[in-house]
């Protein structure tokens, strides 16, 4: 029996030891923003996320049926980050009101998972959230966020029902 424990207790320590050091850390280390965006679709590409270059610095993610647009933000000497988007286009009979102004200005005070911008003169939404590193991030720290993301929307979505017909998310180009 205190064999048993003794392999059981071994193997504990061994499995906690390895999920410690992360096998899929990205290290971003004096990179520019074009350079991280080289690094993070090649490690998405490796793990057959479904991604594209939108821009020198921009990615296009598809995860979980949606999609994030990622943007790598590098700052010397100082709290680097990825700034995840997604973004919604408004049906026109709420486009532009009063109404969407309120909406938006509740949502950004209740909720902290994104940040709600209002674009192209009120017809469309930029939900917007930063996954904040020093030097590295991981895959797994990028799609926690882009889930926990997704949740934060669908609490949206049944807190505010009747917005649902009122607001579709764009998909970001066929990935």
């Amino acid at each position: 029996m205190k064999h048993w424990m003794a392999i059981v207790m071994l193997m504990l320590v061994t499995g906690c030891a390895a999920t410690g050091q992360s096998q899929d850390r990205i290290d971003l280390s004096g990179k520019t923003n074009e350079q991280a965006t080289d690094i993070l679709l090649a490690a998405l590409q490796a793990e057959s996320y479904q991604v594209k270059r939108a821009a020198a610095d921009r990615l296009l993610v598809e995860y979980d049926g949606s999609h994030f647009m990622l943007q790598p933000r590098m700052l010397p000497d100082s709290l680097d980050r990825v700034v995840i988007t997604k973004y919604y286009l408004l049906h026109p009979d709420l486009a532009q009101t009063p109404e969407l102004l309120l909406v938006i200005g509740k949502l950004n005070q209740q909720l902290d998972f994104a940040k709600f911008i209002v674009r192209q003169e009120g017809r469309a939404i930029e939900v917007r959230g930063s996954a904040t590193f020093v030097n590295e991030i991981s895959l797994l720290e990028l799609t926690r966020f882009m889930a926990w993301t997704n949740q934060g929307l669908a609490l949206v979505r049944q807190q505010f029902p009747q917005a649902q017909p009122m607001a579709k998310e764009v998909k970001l180009g066929d990935l």
